[in-house]
Formats: structure tokens, sequence, C-alpha cells
């Protein structure tokens, strides 16, 4: 793998998580789901990048672009692009298909052996609150009930389905 002789900063798994996202032809999910580029950016840069900050633990889109000129495996994928934050924004707000995203990949997981769902398997269904205490006039935030803290807040609520294998493997 080129990537492996990268000195890693922020994102030590993003060289693991390359290597996922090309075995699993993320890149032609995306396309074949109607996603090609933003600001001339390819989306499954876009994504990848999105992916990366989400397991770096960064909070913004603003520090997702500014890792891609920080890191070394990134700043290798993203060449000479300068990436700004408003084209991540507008890429994850712009209408595109990811049902038909979610679905080609659900497909492609149930293709490759390791990730085939079998007898005894389990799929789990959860969903999280996700507030933003500072942004009530986003039009996706709702006034809602966190059963947890036992409080209200100005959240949006994220559903996820995770697969779970009985080979300890877990993926969304």
């Amino acid at each position: 793998m080129k990537y492996r002789d990268l000195q890693l900063s922020e994102c030590a798994g993003a060289p693991i998580l390359r290597t996922l996202w090309e075995r699993f032809d993320m890149s032609l999910l995306l396309t074949q789901s109607g996603m090609m580029k933003r600001s001339g950016t390819p989306s499954w840069l876009l994504c990848f990048l999105y992916v990366v900050g989400l397991i770096s633990n960064c909070s913004s889109v603003v520090q997702m672009a500014d890792m891609a000129q920080k890191d070394s495996l990134l700043r290798h994928m993203f060449k000479s692009r300068k990436l700004a934050q408003y084209t991540m924004s507008r890429f994850f707000t712009t209408s595109f298909a990811w049902k038909t995203f979610g679905k080609k990949r659900i497909e492609h997981l149930q293709q490759d052996e390791q990730t085939q769902l079998q007898e005894g398997d389990v799929v789990n269904l959860d969903d999280t609150h996700c507030a933003h205490p500072y942004a009530k006039q986003l039009p996706f935030l709702s006034w809602i009930f966190d059963h947890s803290t036992e409080t209200y807040a100005w959240a949006m609520n994220l559903v996820k389905i995770q697969a779970v294998l009985k080979s300890g493997l877990e993926y969304p």
C-alpha cells in the first residue's frame, strides 16, 4: 500500500480506513449514486475526509477542512486542492441520492464473505440526540426530550442501524 510509509498526525486510522474504502469500492458506489464533484473536488474525497474527521473527533467541517491541509496522508490525497469549509458544507446540504448510496453499500457488504449477515448475527437499531444549543434556526433541529439527561434540548435525532456479526465485526 502506497500510504503505509507516510507519517501520521491527527488521524492515525486513516490509512486503514483508506484500505477499507478501496476494498468496498465506496468511491464507485458514490459515483453510481450520482455524486460526482463539488467545487472541483471528487465526492469520494469529501466523504472520506468527513469520515476521517468523525473518527478524529472533529466537531465541525471547518476542523475537517483544516485537517486536510495538516495531515500527511490527507495532504497527499488532496494534492494541490485547497479545501474550503463551504465546499464540504454545500456538498452535505445538497440533495443527493443518499438512499441509493446506502442501498448499494448494503448490497456490496452482503456480497463480501466477511461482512455478509449470517444466521445468528444481530442488527441493532439505536437513536441518539445530537444537541445544537446555539443553532436554533437550523431547519432539521427540534425541541427534543432527552431521556438520558431528563431535559429538553435543541437537537437532531440520529437513528443508527448497526450490524454486529458473530465474528465480532461491527459496521453501520
